[in-house]
């Protein structure tokens, strides 16, 4: 029988813990004995556990007991709700015409109670609503009390948009409640949207940004009526594509715009340019102007407009896009733009001509920006005798091989800081490229360094050079597409006078990359014959970019490399189109 203070396994009890006695197996001792004693601490090393498991428990009461009596027990309801609405906009997916799960970040309201009741008492986490989510609508309409709301849905033409417009309706009944209204729609919801454009408020004082996409082919257009959204004096944002306006009632008195966005748009009124130009002068704010086939509002001869430029001096975005000609000249004749906009112009004319008032204009904006924000590099997108579109940036094309490396490539590098494309219906000028020629001659383009080819140049050989093949900085040289002439434009030579020897043009360049070239036979021996006579002229091509091109593998990289210091290959081998298909059906044969 055990003692009083132990257990039958032979554990003794003691106020500082456990004490084993004395069970273990003496020299010689018999098997049985062996095993009892392994029982034994098993058994007491799970009575320990449950005592550790315990005083946990006991520690944690106390902690917990503790803290109630602490200054600040526990986030106050305010800094938790701010909490939410971070996390909300964090988990909020935008896409323009498809819709993420609604309201994912309720996920908080399963944590605990007091996280749940927090969020059902704060009106504010309820009021971004996405009507195509039915219930979920409906059900936040009335957690956000009387909260300012954001609205967004889209009208496909299904049955289920019936639901959807009531609804619309009698939120939009409520207009001192509207802070965003975003409303997309196609075709088919036609008759729709038109019933929701009748029942927009013509007072809506809280509204600060109104979107309205109507996307359609018909040629049958959708109006917002002219006594719609007449009062929205805090209206930072107005986006409207495809849908009718009245420009005198709905944007002229708009003084607090930030963001102006007019595509595909059509006006009930007509507008002179004075007022044009003095309505976009009244918007000191405005700092992104987006008006793309905007511009049949306008009546654009006026004589008696005067010759002060009217300011934009907040304006960072400029975008203009099918634009007759003679409006766009008259426009930047008639604005005064800051340093740094940014601008990105698509227009059309009869010929080469009729965009020089335009061009001069644009080179004086450019060229006030000063060095630092010079172009640096263009990439030619298209280039016809009918075709210019070309983009600018303001700093050297960063390549992107990784994705590590395109993680720490910044936007500035990505975007353009300026687009141009224009577009000539006939041509005039017994010059070949003269579209091409004019506008490289006006535009300030000294300081550009790389120029890369997207596309096959589809002008002559004598316009490129004239357009870039003096430029004083330009040491890089990128064909995206296998251009025959490029050897004949690297070895022509520019105009010399008279008793000294004719130089190469492009006399700085220094790198030249070639993707999607076929490398072998004659167009080999062209480059290594164009490589080795610019050496001899003094204008060595110090680094070779070989990517993506066909029937080039090591015996053709060794040959360069002893014509070139710098020959750079992505060691892709490639088969050309005219070797047979592999068994996978593919031209492209990889070793």
């Amino acid at each position: 029988m055990p003692t009083p203070n132990t257990n039958s396994i032979g554990v003794k009890y003691s106020a500082g813990g456990f004490t084993a006695l004395s069970t273990g197996v003496k020299a010689g001792g018999s098997m049985a004995t062996v095993i009892s004693h392994n029982h034994a601490s098993a058994d007491a090393v799970s009575i320990i556990d449950s005592k550790i498991k315990q005083h946990k428990q006991e520690i944690l009461a106390l902690m917990t007991q503790r803290n109630t009596y602490a200054p600040i027990s526990r986030l106050p309801p305010e800094l938790i709700t701010l909490i939410f609405d971070w996390y909300k906009k964090v988990e909020s997916i935008s896409t323009k015409f498809q819709y993420s799960q609604p309201l994912r970040w309720t996920r908080c309201t399963h944590v605990c109670r007091l996280w749940r009741t927090i969020a059902l008492n704060s009106p504010t986490l309820w009021t971004d609503i996405d009507l195509n989510h039915l219930n979920w609508a409906k059900e936040a309409l009335v957690r956000t009390r009387m909260a300012a709301l954001k609205i967004s849905f889209q009208l496909m033409g299904f049955p289920g948009d019936n639901s959807t417009t009531e609804l619309a309706k009698d939120i939009l009944r409520q207009g001192s409640r509207l802070k965003d209204l975003s409303i997309r729609s196609h075709r088919p919801a036609r008759g729709k949207i038109e019933e929701i454009l009748r029942s927009f408020p013509r007072s809506t004082p809280n509204l600060q940004s109104l979107e309205i996409t109507h996307v359609s082919r018909s040629t049958k257009i959708i109006c917002l009526p002219s006594d719609r959204l007449c009062d929205a004096e805090k209206l930072q944002r107005l986006s409207i594509t495809g849908c009718g306006i009245d420009w005198v009632h709905h944007i002229l008195n708009k003084k607090t715009l930030t963001v102006l966005k007019l595509v595909n748009i059509t006006s009930t009124s007509t507008i002179s340019m004075p007022q044009f130009l003095q309505s976009l002068g009244d918007m000191r704010s405005i700092q992104t102007l987006e008006l793309k086939n905007a511009f049949s509002i306008l009546v654009p001869h006026h004589t008696s407009m005067q010759s002060q430029r009217i300011a934009l001096p907040s304006l960072r975005v400029l975008r203009l896009g099918e634009c007759p000609a003679e409006i766009l000249g008259f426009f930047f004749k008639h604005i005064a733009l800051g340093k740094g906009v940014s601008m990105e112009i698509k227009s059309q004319g009869t010929d080469e001509s009729c965009f020089m008032t335009f061009l001069e204009e644009i080179s004086s904006v450019l060229s006030s920006n000063g060095t630092d924000l010079a172009l640096c590099s263009l990439r030619i997108i298209k280039a016809t005798l009918t075709e210019l579109s070309m983009d600018g940036f303001l700093h050297q094309p960063v390549e992107v091989v990784d994705g590590e490396t395109n993680a720490l490539v910044q936007d500035r590098d990505r975007t353009p800081f300026f687009g141009l494309a224009l577009t000539i219906s006939s041509v005039s000028s017994t010059q070949q490229g003269a579209l091409w020629i004019n506008a490289c001659a006006t535009l300030p383009l000294t300081r550009v360094k790389s120029v890369c080819w997207s596309c096959e140049p589809c002008i002559p050989v004598e316009a490129i050079n004239s357009c870039f093949g003096t430029l004083p900085n330009l040491d890089s040289l990128t064909f995206s597409c296998e251009y025959s002439k490029v050897y004949e434009l690297l070895l022509a030579t520019l105009p010399s006078s008279e008793g000294t020897c004719s130089t190469f043009t492009f006399p700085e360049l220094r790198i030249l990359t070639l993707r999607d070239f076929t490398l072998s036979g004659n167009s080999l021996a062209q480059l290594i014959d164009l490589l080795i006579q610019r050496y001899e002229g003094g204008l060595e091509v110090e680094k070779l970019v070989i990517r993506g091109c066909y029937e080039v593998e090591d015996e053709e990289i060794d040959l360069l490399c002893e014509v070139v210091t710098d020959v750079e290959w992505d060691e892709m081998v490639l088969a050309s189109d005219s070797d047979e298909l592999t068994d996978e059906g593919h031209y492209a044969t990889f070793y």
